[in-house]
């Protein structure tokens, strides 16, 4: 092979930077390996193709074919050019790019073939080494064009994410899918055992509950009124929402004073937020001061701060008949106010405190104190000096639920012999999936 790589010499930086940014556009699907588990610095994955193929192929290697096998089928530049314009103009410009994004795009035979004639080897000859493997784009990306690849990182996580994206899916294939459908299906029966009467199904089975909304509370210092915070009341692009009913009682000072809910179905009918800035303001109407941030804060700190249930999310069965006269069943989404029976909170409570020492003593849930050094000190100002503390108790109480199962079942394997290859690594992606619902409920 002559010394001089294709990297050397030329890359394409203008259509690879572009592609980068619009591989991690928001509101569209991102790439699969970023759903599995935060990373601080992912690489793009079609910079991390670009990268190790040019580091492979000969300074003369066709530029036209190496932009098809990174998946840019068009003209990068020239799209960005025209949403640049339309941004100005106001003109909407459909489909500027004229193709997918090219992170998306899989090798077909010829491209593989065209490499395989270019480097002179076969693909399945190299391996390819990133000693700092973090999020695993590069093996990742290594994976997907037939290369070899040892990958390392001194964090963990980037060791467990690695493993996850690309040794697993590699070794195992399908067999994994199997394994881990039936350890979730598990998991979930037994979680189901224990949490359900947590989550009471009273409408079932044409209503099912999914969902409990809770806001923040505080007192106002002024009118002693018990004031949920949110920024907004919004439930729905549509316009569905929340409105305020404050129960004035006898006036301020007086016991009772407490905010009731009312779901509506426009922006116009919403309350305006409660809180802002770090400041609050009293949703009475006899009242209506503004909150200082500071004395939020010193309620916090002080364990005064409390949760209200403010709407409740459910899907209602919907049945329908077709022009042909069949039925057809759907689910549709929809929000209600509270009732009083909802609110389980002392009950809550009452089962957390239950289990929270043996959860210490078997190190089920996070009670490290938070640092005290970190750059959002937010967690501190507002009471919560141990990570643990950053969950209300229902999830605090289904979170630790859900790992003291997760040990369960996998002591139980482990002493039955069942703990393989593949099931170890089905775990290992049952884990990451309780990992991501903390992410959704934190």
């Amino acid at each position: 092979m002559p010394d001089t790589r294709l990297i050397e010499r030329w890359l394409p930086i203008s259509e690879i930077g572009v592609e980068s940014v619009r591989e991690r556009t928001p509101m569209t699907p991102f790439p699969a390996p970023n759903r599995l588990h935060v990373w601080w610095a992912r690489r793009p994955l079609v910079a991390s193709r670009a990268v190790i193929l040019a580091s492979l192929l000969p300074a003369d290697a066709d530029r036209n074919r190496f932009l098809r096998v990174l998946g840019i089928h068009g003209d990068p530049l020239k799209a960005r050019r025209a949403i640049d314009g339309a941004l100005k103009s106001g003109v909407r410009v459909k489909d500027p790019y004229g193709y997918d994004r090219a992170f998306k795009y899989n090798l077909d035979r010829q491209d593989a073939d065209w490499l395989k004639s270019s480097i002179g080897k076969a693909l399945d000859g190299f391996t390819v080494l990133d000693p700092t493997g973090g999020g695993g784009s590069i093996p990742f990306e290594a994976a997907r064009v037939g290369l070899g690849g040892l990958a390392n990182d001194l964090n963990p996580v980037a060791a467990l994410i690695m493993k996850a994206t690309v040794e697993w899916p590699v070794r195992f294939s399908e067999q994994i899918v199997g394994a881990f459908d039936g350890l979730a299906a598990a998991l979930r029966q037994r979680l189901g055992e224990r949490l359900d009467s947590c989550f009471e199904q009273r409408d079932a089975p044409d209503r099912m509950d999914l969902t409990y909304l809770w806001a923040r509370t505080v007192t106002c210092p002024y009118c002693d009124g018990l004031v949920p915070l949110s920024p907004n009341w919004r439930l729905a692009p549509g316009g569905t929402g929340v409105r305020l009913l404050p129960d004035r009682a006898d006036g301020p000072g007086m016991p009772g004073r407490v905010c009731r809910f009312e779901i509506v179905a426009s922006a116009r009918e919403q309350s305006p937020g409660t809180v802002a800035r770090g400041d609050g303001t009293c949703p009475f109407p006899d009242c209506e001061r503004i909150i200082d941030g500071g004395s939020i804060k010193a309620q916090a700190q002080a364990g005064e701060m409390g949760e209200q249930l403010f709407a409740v999310v459910y899907k209602r069965r919907e049945t329908t008949r077709t022009k042909t006269g069949r039925t057809r069943e759907k689910w549709v989404r929809g929000y209600r106010a509270p009732r009083p029976e909802d609110d389980d909170g002392a009950a809550i409570r009452a089962a957390l405190d239950e289990k929270l020492i043996e959860w210490d003593a078997f190190d089920f849930v996070p009670n490290e104190r938070f640092p005290a050094d970190s750059n959002d000190d937010r967690p501190i100002q507002y009471g919560m000096p141990l990570w643990r503390d950053l969950f209300s108790p229902r999830q605090l109480l289904c979170h630790g639920t859900s790992v003291e199962v997760f040990r369960e079942m996998l002591d139980a394997d482990r002493e039955a012999g069942k703990l393989d290859e593949v099931r170890q690594a089905a775990y290992g992606y049952l884990a990451l999936s309780l990992d991501k619902l903390r992410d959704y409920n934190s």
